[in-house]
This record gives structure tokens, C-alpha cells and sequence, in this order.
């Protein structure tokens, strides 16, 4: 072929050896630290009883003696049920020997099995946050996020829009007025909300609204109160993203086990290696205030 160097027979081709990972993708858990975790479920399902919030007012006596008017305690329950989740792998008994120079890939398929974890347990818990959740003394009422705790895609104006500003003021307000604590706060959004931010919303990128200006790294860190985490894992319907903006508290993941990566020998499958990671978990809201969802349009 025209511009193609031909090169004699005898010369030989070079070859890496090492396993190199594939890059771009999500190779660590983002969420890790910024949820509650429970790693005593000794059963196959753990209820979670709360104490709801009561009157503040304090009765005034107005009579010495006076008959006591009790005031009742209200209660709630929330459940995690965890589920068991494997990846498998199997390595070839002559790999060792086919594969040459290259190492057996024995290490970078337990490491790969490491990486699928910590997705998962982000995954878990975006669906935790975003999704129906089981409450009630048996775990059977469904309960998913209420409309007040939703951002429409069109807050703020007619139109569809990506995330703004004001969807990030009313994401803070939303939780002000439940008083949610200001502390640990957390905002996770996908990419090209980040590219919103740093293209529209001026404030992020201006030293008298954000300590650090986000265009000299590229990205936000924190803004506003919330702590900001990047993730692909949000969901996507016809170009709508579903971001959220969570209080640490609010999210709990609960462990039957925690990851265990097994490797054996199979002597049916011609004593091929098995590399087998297995994880047993749920995750659950612990209550909807705490938890808000804002709906951006990845199209305009």
C-alpha cells in the first residue's frame, strides 16, 4: 500500500509486558465516606426504627396539680434487604505459558473484580437516594421520593435546562427548610452538569463566591455548602439526567459481607483458575427529607 513502509521479514515486533487497565471508566468508589454503614445485618433483612420529630412547644401549667396531657412519640421503620452480587472470571490452566512474556493475568482480574465493587456500591446507592425504598413495620410500603423533594427540569423558567444556579439555590433551600444539617452535605452530578457550571454560572468560577475558582482546575470541589462528586452512574432518561443532593446521614448502606474475592482451581473445566468476587449488600434512604433530586437536560 502507498506510504506503508515495508520492513524485511526477519525484523520482530515488540511486545509490553505488563497488563495496563483500560482508563476511562470508573475505577473507584466516589461516594466512599459520605454515607453511614452498617456491617451487622445477620439476617436477610435489617429494620431501621426511627423516633419522628415532635412538638417543640412546651404546654404552659396553668393550675397547681394540673392533669398532664401526654403527647405521643410517632415512629417509623426503614429496611435494607442485601443481596448477593458475584463477578467470575476463569484463567485458562496453559495461560501462563501461552501468554509468554505477559504475567498471569491472575492479579489484574482480582484487581478488575475490585474496581466492578466499588461501582456497584455506588450504583447501589445512587438508587438508594433516587429511588422506591420499603418502610412500615414489615418493610412493604413502598415509598419513593415526594414531588416536594424534586427539582423539575424546567425549574425556574419555561424551558428545559441543564443545572443552574437556581436549581442549586433551591436544592439548598429545599434542605434548610427541613432543617437538615449544613455539615457533610454532598452534591453528585454527572458531566455535563459540570460542564454547566463552568460555562453559565459565574459564581462558580468568581473568588468572591468560591474559594478556589473551578476553570483553574476544571473542575468544582465544593459550592454553595455541598461537596461535589462526579459520576456517570446517574441515571438518564431521553436526555434528562436525575442528579441529587443528599445529607450524609441520610443515606445508610448496609452489609451482609463485605467483598471476598475467591480463587480456585477447577478440575471440570480442565483445571482452569477461577477468580470469583462476591459481595452481599442494600443501601436505603433513611429519610426523604434528607435527600433531593434535581432533573437536568444533558441536550441544551
Amino acid at each position: 500500500m502507498p506510504g506503508i513502509l515495508t520492513l524485511p521479514p526477519h525484523y520482530e515486533t515488540a511486545f509490553d509486558d505488563n497488563w495496563r487497565e483500560i482508563m476511562a471508566q470508573q475505577r473507584k468508589h466516589r461516594l466512599a465516606g459520605l454515607y453511614q454503614v452498617d456491617t451487622n445485618i445477620p439476617g436477610n433483612q435489617k429494620r431501621y426504627d426511627q423516633v419522628g420529630a415532635q412538638s417543640y412547644a412546651m404546654r404552659q401549667k396553668t393550675a397547681r396539680a394540673q392533669k398532664t396531657e401526654p403527647s405521643d412519640i410517632p415512629s417509623f421503620s426503614r429496611w435494607v434487604r442485601p443481596r448477593p452480587y458475584d463477578k467470575t472470571t476463569w484463567i485458562d490452566e496453559h495461560d501462563h505459558i501461552m501468554l509468554g512474556t505477559l504475567p498471569d493475568p491472575q492479579g489484574i482480574t482480582v484487581k478488575n473484580h475490585g474496581i466492578a465493587v466499588d461501582r456497584l456500591k455506588d450504583q447501589i446507592l445512587i438508587n438508594a437516594a433516587l429511588g422506591t425504598n420499603y418502610t412500615g413495620a414489615s418493610g412493604t410500603t413502598a415509598t419513593a421520593l415526594p414531588a416536594g423533594q424534586q427539582i423539575a427540569v424546567n425549574y425556574g423558567g419555561g424551558a428545559n435546562t441543564g443545572l443552574t444556579l437556581a436549581k442549586l439555590t433551591n436544592a439548598s433551600y429545599l434542605l434548610d427548610a427541613k432543617d437538615v444539617d449544613e455539615m457533610d452535605r454532598v452534591f453528585v452530578y454527572a458531566a455535563k452538569e459540570l460542564n454547566n457550571l463552568l460555562t453559565n454560572v459565574d459564581q462558580v468560577n468568581n473568588t468572591l463566591y468560591n474559594e478556589v475558582r473551578a476553570l483553574y482546575k476544571g473542575r468544582v470541589e465544593e459550592f454553595m455548602g455541598f461537596k461535589f462528586i462526579r459520576t456517570q452512574l446517574l441515571p438518564i432518561v431521553t436526555n434528562v439526567r436525575t442528579c441529587f443532593a443528599y445529607q450524609k446521614e441520610f443515606l445508610l448502606l448496609g452489609l451482609g459481607e463485605d467483598q471476598k474475592t475467591h480463587i480456585d482451581i477447577l478440575p471440570d473445566q480442565s483445571h482452569a483458575i477461577q477468580v470469583r468476587t462476591v459481595i452481599l449488600l442494600d443501601a436505603t434512604r433513611l429519610e426523604e427529607e434528607g435527600v433531593v433530586s434535581i432533573a437536568c437536560d444533558e441536550s441544551v
